[in-house]
């Protein structure tokens, strides 16, 4: 496609819309190398200026990241998560940003609830409580650990397959379960060695801790849930 120099819109946004529709439509993928200023210039006719101008606009708007010593890339796709007191599902979220997601099961069982689960979760003294560990993926890149925590009550999850599937959308179509308020404590973690070979990072990167306490639409029900996130792949929205 070559440059219109005759119509209003400046030459670097049409060159920056170009790249963004390439990107956009999965032309260029995440990780790709984008031509240098000099190629993008003389494959487009415009001066490096005008180029220079294009790829950092891309920049600012997270489409491309810029390495030292190495050139620019097309940037990984980063999940928007919104920090508010609605409960949105990990698939929810990746459907929203246009990424397929998964999930594996790592572990589920009925364990001793802590000090911390009786309190907030109103627990009887000699209930048990059900852990649910998942590795979720976007595009089939682990990007998150998470770790929920119900009342025993919830022991039905054991006769179900929560691989690759929406635990929310699960208790709501079959168990007419609704979680839909919660309330979150965010921080940062680096990860240790276990969990860093989950997500497939090294040991010591940052991730993202989101503790939720979570309550059914009647408040008569809560669950609690943390996620550990790859810090890099997510964006916060306040």
């Amino acid at each position: 496609m070559e440059l219109n120099s005759t119509v209003a819109t400046p030459l670097y946004q049409q060159l920056e819309n170009i790249l963004r529709s390439e990107i956009e439509r999965g032309e260029r993928a995440a990780g790709t190398r984008i031509p240098t200023e000099n190629e993008l210039s003389e494959q487009y006719n415009v001066s490096r200026v005008t180029v220079r101008k294009a790829l950092a606009r891309l920049s600012e708007l997270g489409y491309l990241e810029r390495k030292t010593g190495k050139g620019t890339f097309v940037a990984e796709k980063k999940l928007q998560r919104g920090i508010s007191a609605g409960a949105v599902s990990f698939t929810e979220l990746c459907k929203l940003m246009g990424a397929i997601p998964g999930a594996k099961t790592t572990k589920i069982a009925l364990e001793d609830p802590t000090a911390k689960d009786i309190e907030l979760m109103n627990l009887k003294p000699d209930e048990k409580i059900l852990v649910l560990e998942r590795i979720r993926y976007a595009d089939s890149k682990p990007v998150v650990l998470e770790s929920n925590r119900f009342p025993e009550m919830f022991s039905f999850l054991f006769s179900e397959n929560l691989n690759d599937q929406s635990l929310y959308e699960i208790l709501k179509t079959k168990y007419n379960i609704f979680l839909e308020h919660s309330s979150k404590e965010i921080d940062i973690i680096f990860a240790p060695p276990k969990e860093a070979r989950s997500l497939e990072i090294a040991k010591g990167y940052p991730l993202l801790r989101i503790d939720s306490v979570v309550h059914d639409s009647d408040n008569t029900l809560t669950i609690l849930c943390q996620q550990l996130c790859i810090g890099d792949k997510f964006k916060l929205i306040i």
